[in-house]
């Protein structure tokens, strides 16, 4: 069994896969546009392709001594200007983990969801 960098010829190969075990194709995974893309393979061909991504994350720091209201529009001025340039860089979404429960719901009234399956980290 190896790995190798994923090539272009590689991709008719994914799509093959991809659509045996996924309807959604708009969750294609675009492995061209990652920061890098792999491809397991062994004497039988390919087993399993992956990848690094890069994405766009907003992360703030709130002083919670300041009114709530002036908070809030703070809050959605550092949104707007994250979503726009997330948009200049391409991204084609904007991540954003809260701690806080009230924020989180917050979030969702203005277009956040939750991410499709389980989110995990891993600390390197």
């Amino acid at each position: 069994m190896n790995i190798r960098f994923f090539k272009e010829e590689d991709m008719e190969e994914l799509k093959r896969i991809y659509h045996l075990y996924f309807e959604d194709d708009s969750a294609f995974p675009e492995f061209m546009t990652f920061m890098q893309a792999y491809v397991v393979e062994d004497d039988e061909g390919i087993i399993t392709f992956g990848g690094i991504r890069s994405i766009a994350e907003c992360i703030t720091v709130t002083n919670k001594a300041r009114d709530p209201r002036d908070r809030i529009k703070a809050l959605y001025k550092i949104l707007d200007a994250s979503v726009f340039i997330s948009r200049q860089f391409k991204y084609d979404h904007l991540y954003v983990w809260s701690k806080s429960p009230q924020w989180a719901n917050r979030l969702k009234r203005n277009g956040f969801r939750p991410p499709d399956g389980q989110s995990l980290i891993l600390d390197l």
